[in-house]
């Protein structure tokens, strides 16, 4: 299944991001630098998938439709 294939990379991911970025609070950060964050987590994707030797592959989607969700709140749409 995709999504388990999906979780050791992700968790690769989340290592490099502490390593990038190791003690800010969401509170403490703003919204753009945020979006940069998110944006560098994108970059960093194929990396994550090296290092795990997941090979190629697209970014899952549910992550980024979560992350869409997050962009939206409190918004009206």
């Amino acid at each position: 299944m995709t999504i388990e294939r999906d979780i050791p990379p992700l968790i690769e991911l989340l290592r490099m991001a502490a390593d990038q970025w190791p003690s800010s609070e969401a509170g403490e950060v703003s919204q753009s630098e945020l979006f940069r964050r998110d944006q560098a987590l994108l970059e960093m994707w194929p990396e994550a998938c090296r290092r795990v030797g997941a090979g190629e592959r697209e970014f899952p989607p549910g992550v980024l439709k979560l992350w869409q969700q997050e962009m939206s709140r409190g918004r009206v749409n």
